[in-house]
């Protein structure tokens, strides 16, 4: 199978995202199973942002919900072909 494209959110990170979509912020661990490299990396693709504070919270982008809307491109399969 081929590697997910950058853009498009694997379960983890959709995980996360659709998270935050039902809340304005969430600390970190309210979005497990995403960990800290995770989380990094959302923040790295700019789909969400840390709150100032002493716990570390977040809340989800712009860039992030368009992301989580993104449609998933699904495999062609031989079935699909034969009419």
């Amino acid at each position: 199978m081929p590697a997910r494209a950058p853009h498009l959110p694997h379960y983890i990170e959709r995980t996360a995202l659709q998270k935050l979509c039902a809340a304005p912020e969430l600390p970190a661990t309210h979005l497990l199973p995403a960990g800290q490299k995770t989380l990094a990396n959302m923040i790295q693709k700019g789909w969400i942002e840390s709150t100032p504070g002493s716990m570390a919270r977040y809340r989800i982008t712009p860039q992030g919900e368009t992301a989580l809307k993104a449609e998933i491109p699904m495999p062609r399969t031989t079935q699909a072909r034969v009419r």
